[in-house]
């Protein structure tokens, strides 16, 4: 089957559309905010259907503040209130070992 030119700009079209889209919605920060405990192994099942490898940083940044606060962030996320590579995974440090997960690294 032979492609007309228009009918090939169009195909091309949506591929390249379709690779600029997100490819996991995350959830808003303001209407949804995810908790986690990363002391007892407990997160959110948002957080668990992830990749490993995301998963993986956001347990890194929860257990080495003090490192990743020397960090800037390079992610343009300055204007979201990040003032360190922290920030980009963890939103809100709570009592007794709770965290609240931003959600700015979920995709």
């Amino acid at each position: 089957m032979a492609l007309s030119r228009r009918r090939l700009l169009v195909v091309a079209g949506g591929i390249i559309a379709t690779s600029c889209a997100p490819r996991f919605e995350r959830p808003g920060d303001a209407l949804v905010q995810l908790y986690a405990d990363p002391t007892r192994g407990e997160w959110p099942p948002e957080f668990l259907s992830l990749p490993i490898e995301t998963q993986a940083m956001y347990r890194y940044a929860a257990a080495n503040e003090a490192t990743l606060k020397w960090f800037p962030c390079y992610c343009g996320c300055v204007a979201a209130g990040h003032r360190s590579n922290f920030d980009c995974y963890v939103r809100e440090v709570l009592p007794a070992g709770r965290i609240r997960l931003d959600t700015m690294s979920f995709g």
